[in-house]
């Protein structure tokens, strides 16, 4: 013999791959916050601005899932009976929306 293992493939970390799946779901499990809460007055300047809005870019802070998000851009729907409003093909509900600031 030659001292020599031969040509033994290691494939430290292996198990790790599978387990960066689920490590990163977790971690984006744990990052989440729960859903602000408005005052009563900023409702009804939100409310103001989309019964005033006249297709002005606006800039939006809304949250889903656990995360806030900001998105810009022209409204290109309101509707009521959803409660849903539609910012870059973006449907964004009423709840979820945390601000509206027209730009």
């Amino acid at each position: 013999m030659n001292g020599d293992r031969g040509m033994m493939k290691w494939m430290p970390y292996k198990s790790l791959t599978e387990q960066s799946v689920v490590l990163s779901r977790l971690l984006y499990e744990k990052r989440k916050t729960p859903r602000p809460q408005i005052s009563s007055d900023r409702a009804e300047e939100i409310n103001e601005i989309l019964v005033g809005y006249h297709h002005e870019p606006v800039r939006a802070k809304y949250w889903e899932d656990g995360y806030l998000h900001y998105l810009e851009g022209i409204i290109s729907s309101i509707d009521a009976l959803t409660k849903s409003l539609c910012i870059a093909g973006k449907r964004i509900l009423f709840p979820n929306l945390i601000d509206l600031i027209q730009i």
